[in-house]
Parts: C-alpha cells; sequence; structure tokens
C-alpha cells in the first residue's frame, strides 16, 4: 500500500510542469520598436500630413498663413517657419511693418485713394500695398503686387526691366561722368527699382526702353545721355509739372532741357506723365516728347 502511494505521488509530480508548460503559450511578439524605427515606419502620407520627411521635427509647423497673420507669437518666433502669407482685409499687420520704413508716403501717385482719418498706406518686403488702421495694424484695403503685375500686363503689354533699357544696352561700358549707371537712376539696376528719399518720398529708377526711349537719345552720345539720365530722375520724380531739369556736357557742349508738362493717373491707377525735352547737340535742335508710367515695381518706364 505503502508503495503504491509513493509511486502515485511520484507520477503525479512529473505530470504538473508538463500541464503547465502545455498551457502556456510561446512569446512571438516582435520586439519593441525604437524611436528611430518607429519615425522611419511612418507611412508616407502621414509623413505628408506631420512634416517629418523633410523637417526636423524639434521645429514647429506653422499653421495656416492667416492664423500667423492675426498671431504675433507665431510669426516672430524664429524656431516656426512661416510661409510667406497673403494678407486680406480684416488680418492685423505684424509690427514690423509698421514702421516707419514701410509707411508709403506717396500713394498719390501710386493712385491709391487718399487714407482716412486715422488710416495709413503702408507695403511689406513683397510690394504688397495696404491700408491699415495706425493704432491696431487691422487691414482695411490690399493692393496685391500679383494683381497690378497683371493689370499692367493688360495695359502696357509688358514689363520693362533695366535690359530694356537703350543707354545700358549701349554704354554700361563707357565713361559715366554724371553718375547713371553707378548711382543707379536706371531702374533695378542695384536691385532695388525704387527707393526712399530724406523727406520720404519715393525716388524711382527710370528707364527708355524700345523703339520710344532709342528714339528720345539717338542724337546723344554715351557721355550726354549719362547727364540727361540725371534730368530725367529728377523730373520724373519731383512731382513738379513744367520744371526746367537742364544738362550739360561740359566735353563737347552738347546740353539738354526736360520738362514734365503734366502727371496723372490711368484707368488703372498707374501713375504718369507727359514730358517734353529738347536737345542742342552740334548748334542743331531736337525736339522730342513723349509719355511714361510707373510700373508695379516703381520704376518710371517710357511707353510711348
Amino acid at each position: 500500500m505503502k508503495a503504491f502511494i509513493t509511486t502515485a505521488t511520484a507520477a503525479l509530480l512529473l505530470l504538473v510542469p508538463a500541464a503547465f508548460a502545455a498551457d502556456r503559450k510561446p512569446d512571438t511578439a516582435a520586439p519593441k520598436k525604437t524611436a528611430q524605427e518607429t519615425t522611419q515606419s511612418v507611412h508616407p502620407r502621414a509623413k505628408a500630413r506631420t512634416g517629418t520627411h523633410s523637417r526636423n521635427p524639434a521645429t514647429p509647423i506653422a499653421p495656416a498663413a492667416q492664423i500667423q497673420a492675426r498671431n504675433p507669437a507665431i510669426w516672430n518666433n524664429p524656431n516656426v517657419h512661416v510661409a510667406n502669407p497673403r494678407w486680406l482685409r480684416g488680418d492685423r499687420l505684424p509690427t514690423q511693418y509698421r514702421q516707419s520704413r514701410y509707411y508709403v508716403n506717396d500713394w498719390q501717385q501710386r493712385g491709391f485713394r487718399k487714407p482716412p482719418r486715422g488710416y495709413r498706406w503702408v507695403h511689406d518686403d513683397n510690394n504688397n500695398f495696404f491700408l491699415a488702421l495706425i493704432a491696431t495694424g487691422v487691414i482695411a484695403e490690399v493692393v496685391n503686387q500679383n494683381d497690378r503685375d497683371q493689370q499692367w500686363r493688360q495695359h502696357y503689354s509688358r514689363r520693362y526691366t533695366y535690359n530694356d533699357d537703350v543707354y545700358y544696352q549701349s554704354c554700361r561700358n563707357a565713361p559715366d561722368p554724371a553718375g547713371a549707371i553707378v548711382g543707379g537712376l536706371i531702374g533695378g539696376l542695384l536691385g532695388n527699382a525704387a527707393g526712399h528719399g530724406g523727406t520720404g518720398a519715393t525716388l524711382a529708377g527710370v528707364i527708355f526702353g524700345g523703339a520710344v526711349g532709342a528714339a528720345l537719345t539717338s542724337n546723344m552720345d554715351c557721355e550726354d545721355r549719362s547727364y540727361a539720365y540725371r534730368t530725367y530722375y529728377d523730373g520724373f520724380n519731383s512731382g513738379r509739372a513744367n520744371r526746367s531739369y537742364a544738362w550739360r556736357n561740359p566735353q563737347n557742349d552738347h546740353h539738354g532741357d526736360f520738362r514734365v508738362r503734366s502727371y496723372y493717373n490711368d484707368p488703372y491707377g498707374f501713375r504718369c506723365a507727359n514730358f517734353t525735352q529738347v536737345t542742342y547737340i552740334q548748334g542743331r535742335s531736337y525736339n522730342a516728347s513723349g509719355r511714361a508710367c510707373r510700373q508695379p515695381d516703381g520704376t518710371w518706364a517710357v511707353v510711348n
């Protein structure tokens, strides 16, 4: 009897571990991925949403442009990537665009309406213009550069650059006694089509391009044109009709007189000027007239 009990107990002890082993399932789960492996396995469509494919994950992603416009903390945060927003009516301009260097004092020459009391015209770094409340920067009216470019091309066919200017084409390697080229009197030559004088008025470069520009300066040599361009630049930017701007070349005694006869805004709101000039070359006088308008970038371009 005792021998039977001993044998049964031994058999039971052998069966119990086997039962537990059969009941336990093998651990087949994959090992946990590292943070780097997890990032690499993100679906491409998810990457497009999160920006992990092209941006450092430590750099926060800015919200939509108009949210940026209304949140100065985002706009002024150097760690946030901010796209150039298209400011709309009702948006609040950032403080940086309400500084004096962004003021537009020649709004009338640009064809803009007179600012109501408490408002001011300003521009941004992309040459868009805004009529905004002085106190808060809230925008009441927008004039976008792209819209102005389209209007210009519809009305005047094309935009002119310094490469179209007949003086620059013919004389850029010749002596420049009046500093027309060095001084950036030709529109856009030194990077900015228009700058600002000490009074805040815009001083815009000039472009005499095409057949009209060539005809106006055809009797002048390169040095004559250098002096003449100084009078064009001063005359267009003065805003004073019928004022005489004279030039003289001391090397050959060629001289001339330039006058803007009238200023006006065309139907698209571009500032234009009718002008005349008389030149005296080798004892003969040459009379010419034409019309120039300010392109969206601010330059004065002879259009006919």
